[in-house]
């Protein structure tokens, strides 16, 4: 595996992210959860399209195919990102924010899964994970608490708080979307859960999938 390649690729395609955003909050009219899970060399690539902001379930999607390339950290974008577009393509319409599990630039090389899905379909995209891979913040402490992640002086997302007993999920724009508005569209997707119901609901499709149980959500 050629990771300075990898890691070229990524930096090469980190330069045509748009931070601006495609839509204002008021123009969207569908989210869509994308997330993924693995048996062995099989990746399930689980889409779940929902209606904005009612989060009312239109479509799902999956995506089966074997994963060609081993599990490397910051690299994940060329393990999963080609199976996920495929689910993605299946059902996304247009004025739709991607949601995906997977950092957006909040990464090394502002590059992650998030970003990588926003490129290859032009449409706005953004990242969310459970741990920081990068950057700095202050870890907000309240319920609903949101935080800025800073690169130097440069805000690439934001912490939040999502619930009490819970500790921060980390949202990072992918394209063509700012941090602002994906914060905001998050906290518009949280109800009682951690994580914003479209990839609350697409981790749930993909866990299904990969049990082979039915693919409804």
């Amino acid at each position: 595996m050629n990771l300075k390649k990898l890691r070229k690729l990524q930096e090469d395609m980190a330069k045509s992210v748009i931070l601006k955003d495609a839509y204002t909050v008021g123009e969207i009219e569908y989210v869509l959860g994308v997330d993924q899970a693995f048996s062995n060399d099989t990746v399930f690539s689980a889409c779940v399209l929902l209606s904005f902001p009612e989060l009312e379930v239109v479509d799902s999607s999956i995506s089966v195919a074997k994963a060609t390339v081993p599990y490397i950290p910051t690299y994940l974008m060329f393990r999963e990102g080609k199976p996920a577009v495929e689910a993605v393509k299946k059902v996304i319409k247009d004025r739709c924010v991607v949601m995906v599990d997977g950092s957006g630039i909040a990464h090394p090389r502002r590059c992650g899964l998030a970003t990588y899905i926003g490129l290859e379909l032009d449409v706005p995209s953004l990242g969310i994970t459970k741990k920081k891979l990068y950057g700095s913040v202050k870890e907000p402490e309240e319920v609903m608490e949101s935080s800025p992640i800073y690169d130097g002086d440069q805000i690439i997302g934001f912490a939040i708080k999502t619930c009490k007993r819970c500790r921060s999920i980390y949202v990072s724009p992918g394209h063509l979307i700012t941090p602002e508005t994906a914060l905001k569209i998050v906290k518009m997707c949280t109800k009682s859960h951690k994580l914003p119901e479209p990839v609350r609901l697409a981790d749930k499709f993909a866990s299904r999938a990969k049990l082979n149980q039915s693919f409804q959500v």
